[in-house]
């Protein structure tokens, strides 16, 4: 058996042992961090992680 083929049978049983991430699923209020960023009179990529993280919810 060549090396080829035999990586591609050893690729092809580690899908089969692959699992969903344990990734939570989030969704975040754009519109909400938008205006609280207005208030603040700067812009939306210079908010803090504390300050995103009030718009995250997670589901």
């Amino acid at each position: 058996m060549n090396g080829q083929k035999k990586n591609y049978e050893n690729y092809l049983r580690s899908l089969n042992v692959m699992q969903e991430p344990k990734v939570p699923k989030a969704k975040l209020d754009m519109r909400g961090a938008i205006l609280f960023a207005k208030q603040q009179g700067i812009p939306v990529e210079k908010l803090s992680k504390e300050d995103k993280d009030k718009f995250i919810q997670y589901l």
